[in-house]
């Protein structure tokens, strides 16, 4: 019977240690509700724009003590599953998308650093006729992987209620 309490004990501390390890990584666990913001550069013909920040309303959910993220809205949505946790960071990665989620210490706020892909926002000015004036469209356009660079976005976000 005495040999058997050292095996029993082994089991009730890796037990105690496994769920004490993911109650402690579920802190990232969430719907998380923020604005992203990527420096956009605008082209008017052949003249380049000032880059000026663009936002984007974003919503980033985490579940599995931080293993499985997925960006609902905001910049590369969909579901990666490139991620790994590291202390109080999550790192996640698909294609030229990365990206870095830190956790604050009182854990209500998610601070984001990464990049996107880049695109190109056009500004296209036309006349249709003497009396109508003149009317400025833009229009962003997909641009071939080969030609694309990418944006850095940074984004700030609290748990949804």
């Amino acid at each position: 019977m005495n040999t058997k309490l050292p095996l029993i004990a082994s089991i009730a501390a890796v037990a105690l240690l496994r769920s004490t390890t993911l109650a402690a990584e579920n802190r990232f666990d969430g719907i998380w509700v923020g604005t992203e913001t990527v420096m956009m550069q605008e082209f008017h013909g052949t003249l380049r724009g000032e880059k000026s920040p663009r936002n984007t309303p974003a919503k980033i959910v985490i579940a599995q003590g931080g293993t499985v993220l997925g960006v609902l809205e905001g910049y590369g949505p969909g579901r990666y599953n490139d991620v790994k946790l590291v202390g109080n960071t999550i790192v996640f990665q698909a294609g030229i998308r990365t990206g870095q989620l830190s956790l604050s210490a009182d854990g209500r706020t998610l601070m984001e650093r990464g990049t996107v892909p880049g695109s190109i926002l056009l500004g296209v000015g036309a006349r249709h006729g003497a009396l109508s004036g003149h009317e400025t469209k833009s229009q962003e356009l997909d641009i071939p992987q080969s030609a694309k660079s990418a944006a850095a976005v940074t984004g700030t976000f609290h748990r949804e209620k």
